[in-house]
Order: structure tokens, then sequence, then C-alpha cells
């Protein structure tokens, strides 16, 4: 009886620790695009820094992608790392696009080649002044978060989503 109590402890124990751990396992689709995004930004400020020139965070023109690219070059990903929904790390984004407003106008700013510049840093680390309205829709068009994110900043301001 003793050796059955040690064991039923045992799992009791086990299951303890390991249960939560599962609950967490699935973030929410807006709270793991919140913290991606908010990380390439800081990134992009280092590299703008650490290269000495202008460098940006840009949305691809279907939304399904993100890089940081030079200023100047905004077609070209710095080291070739594209962050694509529903790829590697982003495998729970599938399917989800991110529309790109700027400033009050809701107009966004786009290159020639039909990018969305998301933010400008200058070589040192300063953001543009834009303030971004961001949203994230899933396959089906519904809107899954919101976001903001002021000018001169990094940190993206929730409005909505899950």
């Amino acid at each position: 009886m003793m050796e059955v109590l040690v064991v039923a402890a045992i799992l009791g124990l086990f299951a303890s620790m390991v249960i939560p751990q599962f609950a967490k396992a699935h973030e929410p689709v807006a709270t793991l695009l919140e913290h991606t995004l908010e990380a390439d930004l800081r990134l992009a400020r280092t590299e703008a820094m650490t290269r000495a020139r202008p460098v940006s965070l840009v949305v691809s023109a279907d939304g399904s992608s993100w890089w940081i690219a030079d200023h100047a070059t905004l077609g070209t990903p710095v080291g070739g790392l594209v962050r694509t929904c529903g790829q590697s790390s982003l495998y729970e984004l599938a399917g989800v696009s991110l529309l790109v407003k700027r400033d009050a106008d809701g107009t966004a700013a786009t290159s020639g080649s039909g990018v969305r510049v998301l933010a400008t840093f200058d070589s040192l680390g300063a953001r543009d002044g834009a303030t971004v309205d961001l949203a994230a829709r899933d396959a089906n068009g519904a809107i899954v978060g919101e976001w903001t994110i002021l000018a001169g900043r990094t940190r993206l301001s929730h409005l909505r989503g899950n």
C-alpha cells in the first residue's frame, strides 16, 4: 500500500508540472504575432545602429511575410531572413496576413516593389515619426488583432484581438 501511495504522489507531482505547460503551449495568434513583431522592431533598430545606415522593417505586398532591409534596397532582406506566416516558428500563423496603415489618413508607405514599410530607423537607432496602425486577418478575413505603433516607438499598443 505504501508503494502505491509513493507512486501516486510521484505521478501527481509530475502531472502538476507538466499539465500547466500544455495549457500555455497554445499561445493566441495575436499574442504570438505581437511578440514577434516587437522583437523584429528592436532587431531592426539594432541593425541600423550596427550598420550605421537607415534600416526598415518591411511587410510584403500580400501581408504574409516581413523582413528587415536596408532602406535603400527594401526588397532585399538583411541576411536573407524572411518571417513568413505559417512557416518555421510562425506555423500557428498559417493564413494570417498583416494590413499596414500609416498615419491618420490611413495610407501606407509603399515602395516601387509594392512592399509596405512598417518602420524605419536611422543610423543612430531613432525611429521615423509615423504612427502606424496594423491589423492581422486570418484566412477567412476576420480580424484577429489590431495594434498601433506610436511615432518613434518600437512597442505595439494592443487595440483588440485574442
